[in-house]
């Protein structure tokens, strides 16, 4: 899923809209645009897929945002959350998912930090509005102050430089068992909210 001319046109473009607005309404809009793209797998983690396929998970959600806010002149820093997916934000905990309950499902969450005024603002988009009728937490940002992470994270650490690369090899780190688990879980995950988004 490799479309960089489409995209990149697509991106200048939108970016050019959030630039012309004052800082606050900046930020503000470019996060809600990015946090309004559906959540889900699309076997990608490109800034670029996300915006062509207005889909993705947190690593290309946040990687496109990490975009946004570096055209508007931020210094921007990606993160990692440890975390289990067995204990996502949903609420109640839907019935297509669970078989996953109760189990141990590692992953590595990836949120931004963005140093605003001197100061590193905790950031993340990961989940779209639309997704609050099915029990995700809302997700808000008032373009100044930090964030409280919507998984409980067990640690959290900085990325290095290659995010995509680093992610990689945290989730090859996982015994196989942990990491075939993973990927059953989101892509029942990818399939149940497809289902509901039919329904809309």
């Amino acid at each position: 899923m490799h479309q960089p001319f489409d995209a990149s046109a697509q991106f200048q473009k939108m970016a050019h809209q959030f630039y012309v607005l004052p800082d606050v309404q900046g930020r503000k809009a470019a996060y809600a645009f990015v946090r309004d793209i559906a959540y889900g797998d699309i076997g990608s983690r490109g800034a670029h897929d996300v915006l062509l396929a207005r889909k993705g998970t947190c690593s290309g959600k946040h990687a496109l945002l990490k975009m946004l806010f570096e055209s508007l002149g931020y210094e921007v820093q990606s993160w990692f959350a440890e975390h289990d997916f067995s204990k996502f934000p949903i609420r109640p905990w839907p019935q297509e998912l669970q078989e996953f309950a109760g189990k141990t499902i590692p992953d590595f969450h990836d949120f931004l930090k963005v140093n605003i005024g001197g100061e590193w603002i905790t950031v993340d988009a990961v989940f779209d509005a639309s997704l609050v009728r099915l029990g995700f937490p809302l997700l808000q940002w008032d373009g100044k102050m930090s964030m409280e992470l919507p998984i409980h994270a067990l640690r959290v650490f900085p990325a290095e430089v290659d995010v995509e690369s680093h992610k990689k090899a945290l989730i090859a780190s996982l015994p196989q068992e942990d990491q075939a688990q993973r990927k059953k879980f989101l892509s029942s995950l990818t399939a149940w909210l497809e289902q509901e988004r039919s329904h809309i």
